[in-house]
């Protein structure tokens, strides 16, 4: 550790301002101390299942050791783990930034967050100036022989992206896709992708760094960095760093520390010195135990001092940061740090990647055109006369001409699609439509508008005319993809088959297959067929889909209350997305479902109604992805409480004749009796 380094640690207790007028020691018992009153944070039922989520949610797969080993009674991993670190370890890079004259310089480690972007400390790069004269050199480590690989340099862009903050001492900044030498792609190194949530690691379990100690090959401390604190709920400056023992050493400012996972939990950034305060003058410990002054200390070698702990800036305070100036930023806002924002939320993750998996081992930067990934796995001969797959089947483009879809002035009373507002497209774009410009995918009675990033419905509308119902008997499912949208943006078979333990969810219809059949024979049969693709589906536990009291249950409730003078219904359906929403199986499975149903009655009198439905209680039973929920909940709630939480705007119409009377928050439904039917 250079002297500088040594004074940057000293000055950085400054601002800790932790002992005061008395004599403090903070030591490791110190700090060890503070686990026996843990966790504020939250309660311990909560901790487990949200390390339980974020284990599963990594891609390292969950198995009845990780929760032993959360709980002190196992110290066993599985051998994936050193594969898995192998794989993290490519991501990870020496730093070396020449000064002014190009003649001398110095080192540091950093890591690759996205596709594009590497972070590291401030103090290793500090300014845009700095980063034009750095490099970031990939595979400079020993192979299985003890010889030096080939490394490749690569440089910074921070002109594309570049954000730094000296107080949480990180560095965010754009490396070049070809290295130096143009031989090496930086996609090739893949990422450490950094995930907001907390509770990825606690207090007494492991943290493993991986490191270019003073420019060295890379080396790895593995499991022997106990965690001894996490944030501080007393001091907010405190609270962006954890702490814990390890071995690293000069030079490995801005490595990643990872939990047993390959979550990053914390970029390092600096040692802890032994302190106290004696007789109103602050003191550090040397290593052969003796005090001196902290002035004295800042003049000493590393070796000369004694480190207690390392200190970290935690993940997700550093996004906080990101986000933060990033907003500020406006115009002038890089789009690779947006992009690499909305993926950490998963938002927008980056084509080709599961959401909130770990360690992305490779990357695609850039989408294919739509025209070009329409079913992918089909040649174009085939889709003249459909092909089916284990996935799903697919008809020919021609199936679906002459499609008219949603009517707006179906009530005899203009009720058009709802409007995506930022909040809703915050979760991704509308997927594109093959032959539209609008994006709307049309079918027998019923229209759909997709997201693309999250693969399911934005919502559905659907027309229900209840004098020309036809009974269709359901007979057996076939589920289709739409040619229409690429086969990648529409969840199929492989999502809802073949899982072990037995297949959790079931293919939830949103248009339901008995609202739009409808009208001639060939008609209705023509809707009851069109409900049965993808685009229409959404993953929906069993228990909750099919239960009479839950979500079938409503829609039953629905439109059986729709009688003979009140015929004409429209109803509008959808997923709430939220970030919190689990992924199982590249999926993020949405826990709760909406409802919108405006009705006319003989008097032409519009009335309208929003529901709520909670599938939570259910996907919390799904094997290691408990969840920490209350009990199930059914709500109607006011249109416009709705569009505040789904992000859509409905027309002022639909606003108006909204029946709801009851709390701004909605009602909690014990039974149908509870319910603002539009009809009463």
């Amino acid at each position: 550790m250079s002297v500088k380094t040594v004074t940057y640690a000293l000055d950085f207790l400054d601002k800790l301002k932790h002992l005061r007028n008395q004599e403090v020691s903070t030591s490791q018992e110190t700090l060890l101390s503070n686990i026996e009153q843990r966790d504020r944070r939250a309660d311990p039922v909560t901790i487990l299942s949200r390390r339980i989520e974020n284990i599963a949610a990594s891609g390292s797969g969950v198995s009845s050791f990780d929760l032993e080993r959360f709980l002190g009674r196992n110290d066993l991993l599985p051998v994936n783990f050193l594969q898995k670190g192998t794989l993290a370890a490519r991501a990870v890079c020496r730093i070396w930034i020449a000064d002014s004259f190009g003649s001398n310089g110095s080192w540091g480690t950093g890591f690759l967050v996205s596709p594009r972007l590497l972070i590291t400390n401030h103090h290793v790069i500090e300014s845009v100036d700095a980063a034009m004269r750095a490099s970031a050199q990939f595979g400079y480590e020993m192979d299985i022989s003890g010889k030096i690989n080939q490394w490749k340099a690569f440089n910074l862009t921070p002109q594309e992206g570049f954000i730094t903050d000296p107080e949480l001492d990180f560095t965010l900044v754009a490396v070049a896709e070809t290295s130096d030498d143009g031989e090496a792609q930086l996609a090739d190194y893949g990422f450490l992708r950094l995930d907001p949530t907390l509770h990825k690691v606690e207090p007494l379990e492991f943290v493993t760094v991986i490191q270019h100690p003073g420019g060295q090959p890379k080396q790895i401390a593995i499991r022997e960095n106990k965690v001894l604190k996490i944030g501080d709920n007393q001091d907010a400056l405190k609270d962006n760093f954890l702490w814990y023992a390890s071995d690293t050493a000069p030079g490995s400012s801005g490595s990643p520390a990872l939990n047993d996972n390959w979550q990053v939990v914390a970029i390092h950034h600096r040692s802890v010195v032994e302190t106290r305060t004696h007789e109103g003058v602050e003191e550090i410990q040397l290593s052969n135990g003796e005090w001196v002054a902290k002035e004295e200390a800042k003049n000493l070698s590393e070796n000369q001092i004694k480190w207690i702990a390392n200190e970290g800036v935690r993940t997700s305070k550093i996004l906080d940061q990101v986000n933060k100036i990033q907003t500020q930023q406006e115009g002038s806002a890089s789009q690779l740090v947006q992009a690499f924002l909305e993926d950490a939320k998963s938002i927008r993750i980056f084509p080709g990647t599961t959401p909130r998996e770990s360690v992305v081992t490779s990357t695609i930067t850039t989408p294919a055109p739509v025209a070009e990934t329409l079913i992918q796995p089909q040649s174009i001969s085939s889709l003249r006369s459909g092909t089916k797959t284990s996935a799903g089947s697919v008809r020919p483009l021609s199936h679906y001409e002459g499609r008219k879809g949603y009517n707006p002035d179906f009530l005899g009373v203009t009720i058009p699609l709802p409007e995506l507002t930022p909040a809703a497209l915050a979760f991704g774009p509308v997927a594109q439509v093959k032959g539209t410009q609008d994006n709307i995918l049309r079918y027998t009675h019923f229209s759909i508008v997709m997201c693309e990033t999250r693969r399911l419905a934005f919502y559905t509308a659907v027309n229900i005319d209840g004098k020309q119902w036809v009974g269709l008997n359901r007979r057996d499912d076939e589920w289709f993809f739409d040619p229409r949208i690429s086969s990648e943006m529409q969840v199929g078979n492989d999502f809802y088959s073949n899982e072990p333990g037995g297949n959790f969810f079931d293919r939830g219809h949103l248009v339901r297959r008995q609202d739009p059949i409808w009208g001639e024979q060939s008609e209705a049969k023509t809707a009851n067929s069109d409900t049965f693709h993808f685009t229409n589906c959404s993953p929906q536990y069993f228990q909750f889909n099919q239960s009479q009291q839950l979500w079938q249950g409503l829609e039953n409730f629905i439109l059986t209350n729709t009688d003979q003078d009140d015929l004409l219904a429209t109803v509008f359906t959808g997923p709430v997305f939220q970030q919190s929403d689990i992924v199982h199986r590249g999926v993020q499975v949405p826990k709760f479902f909406w409802k919108v149903v405006v009705v006319v009655d003989k008097q032409r009198k519009l009335s309208s109604s929003a529901y709520v439905v909670s599938q939570e209680k259910f996907v919390q039973n799904i094997p290691f992805e408990l969840l920490p929920v209350g009990q199930f909940n059914n709500f109607q709630v006011s249109i416009a409480n709705l569009e505040s939480r789904i992000g859509l705007k409905f027309s002022d119409e639909v606003r108006r004749a909204d029946v709801f009377t009851g709390d701004s928050q909605g009602r909690r439904l014990r039974g149908f009796a509870d319910i603002e039917h539009p009809r009463r």
